[in-house]
């Protein structure tokens, strides 16, 4: 079995548009791809700017929405007036930890919406949405354990 080997300009590339279906803009998708594959594992802006030859600009505005989303951050080494910028794997896994709490907080709204449809005639629409939530519990409570799981191994 023969390994295929992709240029880090590939690999960034098609993270980068995955990283977009997520709902991230085309250039942060790709920054964030860059901080992801980089050697050394952090990045000023400027190495930044080069590898994805983009505005600075277009990499600023990147650059402050991860800050903002949290899931970038940067720092500095003393000595050297740059900053660099990382992909902050602790605040990564609060904001997975936060999204598994906003499906609990998703379950209360859908059972109040099916509660409040009680007396609807759209028996079609009551059994589709019944069917959702059923899958958004089902799927929460997985979730719920395998973070339980996880905390329980760290």
């Amino acid at each position: 079995m023969t390994k295929t080997i992709t240029s880090v300009e590939q690999q960034v590339e098609k993270m980068g548009i995955f990283f977009e279906k997520l709902g991230y803009t085309p250039m942060a998708g790709r920054v964030f791809a860059f901080l992801l594959l980089g050697e050394p594992p952090y990045k000023n802006f400027y190495e930044i700017q080069t590898f994805l030859q983009a505005s600075k600009s277009s990499i600023s505005n990147a650059l402050k929405g991860l800050m903002t989303s949290r899931i970038v951050d940067y720092i500095t080494f003393s000595g050297d007036r740059k900053r660099y910028f990382k992909v902050n794997t602790q605040n990564w896994m609060a904001i997975l930890k936060e999204q598994t709490q906003k499906g609990t907080e998703m379950n209360q709204m859908l059972q109040e919406v099916l509660d409040s449809r009680e007396d609807s005639k759209h028996l079609d629409f009551n059994t589709a949405l019944q069917f959702v939530f059923d899958l958004q519990a089902f799927l929460n409570r997985k979730m719920l354990q395998a973070v339980e799981e996880w905390e329980r191994k760290e």
